[in-house]
């Protein structure tokens, strides 16, 4: 991205002008990430935006700065130049999601770190800088190729900031990772229109370097949300907003619709993402019965 057209969003964004720009003057950590980025330097910027999340009594205000700084540098290439940091060979992938759930009785918030590893990885840490433990576990010799840590049934969303990661090897090997998070979606795109159809906002085409949001449908049993789907797609495409037909048996099944955005800081995949899940009654269908996706949807 240009100077000038980051300047531009600088401006626009942070409020450059009068007092709202004095972090202009400083020569502070978050100086630092302002000027970095404007200079290009990415990977820079995000170390000093690191360093400016470690310093004592961050006000709301410089808080706030952070996380709209850190979206700014997403839009250069969906976030792949935020670090140089690569993964070690005995780590595959690594990808955190923060999920907000909304059923027809309430609405809960979670967050996930899934990961693969050939080698095998004992335990896995994710911490809120300080000191303040998201999600820690020694994980079993069944989890250990790969894994998905959950915290479920949050009260508020993970907020934005500064955590970090740790993984250690069945080998005694230690991996760690600094990882940035930006502000919680401040609204909800998705959500039902009646018991078979769903309604999807326009989308924010403000970060345009990353994929589009795209779909995932589940069909479970009823009380069986835990296990594997009996039916599941994922759309990228032409979005649908309905139910599709189905070839089950009659009954009632709990149906969830996940809305995904996927950015990355360097080898870290990291997904936003809207869900809503709901009882659904099924009729039974000839045996043989097509599978048919009810009209779609074209999202801009």
């Amino acid at each position: 991205m240009k100077k000038c057209a980051l300047f531009g969003l600088f401006a626009t964004t942070l409020g450059a002008g009068g007092t709202q720009a004095a972090w202009f003057d400083g020569n502070d950590a978050l100086t630092s990430a302002h000027q970095r980025l404007l200079e290009g330097i990415t990977a820079a910027s995000v170390e000093s935006m690191i360093e400016a999340w470690q310093q004592p009594s961050l006000s709301a205000s410089r808080q706030n700065h952070l996380a709209k700084l850190l979206a700014l540098a997403i839009t250069e290439d969906c976030g792949r130049s935020l670090s140089r940091q690569t993964l070690p060979d005995w780590l595959s992938n690594v990808s955190i999601r923060r999920e907000t759930v909304q059923t027809t009785s309430r609405v809960y918030y979670r967050v996930q770190v899934a990961g693969e590893s050939q080698l095998g990885v004992d335990a896995f840490t994710m911490k809120k800088w300080p000191d303040e433990t998201v999600i820690s576990d020694d994980l079993s010799a069944e989890q250990q190729h790969r894994w998905r840590l959950v915290k479920d049934g949050l009260s508020e969303p993970v907020s934005e900031g500064l955590y970090q990661l740790t993984a250690q090897s069945v080998a005694g090997e230690t991996w760690s990772s600094w990882l940035l998070l930006t502000q919680p979606q401040p609204r909800q795109t998705l959500s039902w229109k009646d018991t078979r159809s769903w309604h999807i906002a326009p989308f924010d085409d403000f970060n345009s370097t990353c994929q589009r949001p795209f779909l995932t449908l589940n069909l479970y049993p009823q009380n069986q949300t835990d296990g594997a789907p009996i039916w599941s797609a994922e759309k990228h495409k032409r979005l649908p907003t309905q139910l599709p037909m189905l070839d089950v048996p009659n009954g009632q099944y709990w149906f969830s619709v996940a809305l995904i955005e996927r950015r990355w800081q360097g080898a870290l995949s990291i997904e936003e993402v809207q869900r809503i899940g709901r009882a659904v009654d099924l009729p039974d269908l000839e045996p043989g019965a097509l599978e048919a996706i009810a009209p779609e949807t074209d999202n801009p």
